[in-house]
């Protein structure tokens, strides 16, 4: 099950690296840092859409095939599921694609740079069209799911690309001019998208008591590592701007690229996410397929389908919960004093440890 994890994650990587080269293609020079994407990085992208694409296939082909055996079940997956017939639409697509940034100087043209960012859009709307969303509700699922992507794509792709493959710092101020209200926007776009798709498979009343599902435990980690997050985008959106309009010395590089790894974090919560079992019933599915393991080491009671939890918070949660607020405190006191980023990326990461320990630790 860890390899369908890890190719999810992968496979939003390889889009948010698409989108974000071919999108800083039209800002123009004065508003960015000096850039330079390997072209391979490009072709990298777009075989790996691919291969780690078709990770729900094999998963559902290896769940079917004993019954009717390998070829009768691929033919059947790759024919009859919307999961296989959108990896049939990606396969031949991202071929044209690969072949189209291979033949071309796709990052020298604006033109070029266009018609491949509408090869990845189009990818984007193929993996839309086989979420879990759109099977639910046709229409409003496949808009929200790929507007969220979208918007997720968008943000981190930016990011990725001007905090790693930015040769120098030059216009920093002006690249944080459009990409701050842009983030901002984004973040918005994901949140209530984000929501409408939690909708669609929980009540959100239910939500606490989800925590006692694989998919509750994964979407609590991804909501807590959006804290540390926000606290990064505000440090790089509007503290680091207000230095470098004090023209002091600091390097505002280290601190994007460390963004960027805390919101590749949130990609692998979600692919832990999307390939758990939807609680469209939490009782239903605490019945078939019992609690997550997590929580049943963590609660010391007894686990039943019609439980309901609640906060009880107590000496060891609340410790947890202020050791937590410590940790985003260092955040500002590395930034303060110009410690490498690295530091404080850990604390944010001890951060969201501590945040999920202090809640586990209250609920009864």
């Amino acid at each position: 099950m860890i390899w369908i994890y890890i190719s999810e994650s992968l496979l939003y990587l390889c889009f948010s690296l698409l989108m974000g080269a071919f999108i800083i293609q039209f800002i123009p020079e004065r508003l960015k840092p000096t850039i330079h994407i390997p072209k391979r990085l490009i072709q990298l992208s777009v075989l790996g859409i691919v291969f780690f694409s078709v990770a729900p296939v094999i998963r559902i082909i290896l769940f079917l095939y004993e019954d009717i055996g390998f070829i009768t079940t691929v033919e059947n997956v790759l024919g009859g599921f919307e999961v296989g017939k959108a990896w049939n639409f990606t396969v031949i697509l991202a071929i044209f694609f690969y072949l189209f940034v291979s033949l071309f100087a796709v990052l020298k043209s604006k033109v070029l740079s266009g018609i491949s960012l509408i090869f990845t859009l189009v990818l984007l709307l193929a993996l839309g069209w086989a979420s879990h969303a759109a099977s639910l509700t046709e229409w409003s699922g496949f808009v929200s799911h790929s507007l969220h992507f979208l918007a997720v794509t968008v943000w981190v792709g930016i990011l990725l690309v001007v905090g790693w493959c930015s040769k120098n710092q030059e216009n920093w101020l002006s690249y944080l001019k459009w990409f701050t209200p842009l983030a901002i926007i984004c973040f918005l776009l994901i949140s209530g998208t984000g929501l409408f798709l939690m909708t669609l498979v929980i009540d959100v009343n239910e939500y606490r008591d989800s925590w006692m599902l694989p998919y509750g435990q994964a979407l609590l980690v991804k909501h807590l590592t959006i804290i540390p997050i926000l606290f990064f985008a505000f440090i790089n959106g509007f503290w680091i701007r207000h230095k470098l309009k004090r023209q002091e010395q600091i390097n505002p590089i280290p601190w994007l690229k460390f963004e960027s790894i805390l919101l590749f974090f949130t990609f692998v919560s979600t692919g832990v996410l999307g390939q758990q079992e939807p609680p469209h019933s939490i009782k239903t599915t605490l019945s078939g397929s019992g609690p997550s393991s997590i929580f049943d080491y963590f609660y010391s009671g007894v686990i039943y389908p019609s439980m309901s939890l609640e906060f009880g918070f107590n000496t060891i949660s609340l410790l947890f919960l202020i050791v937590a607020a410590i940790f985003m405190c260092l955040i500002h006191y590395s930034f303060k004093k110009n410690i490498t980023a690295v530091v404080p990326f850990f604390m944010g990461m001890l951060c969201i440890i501590s945040l999920y320990l202090g809640l586990m630790a209250s609920i009864f």
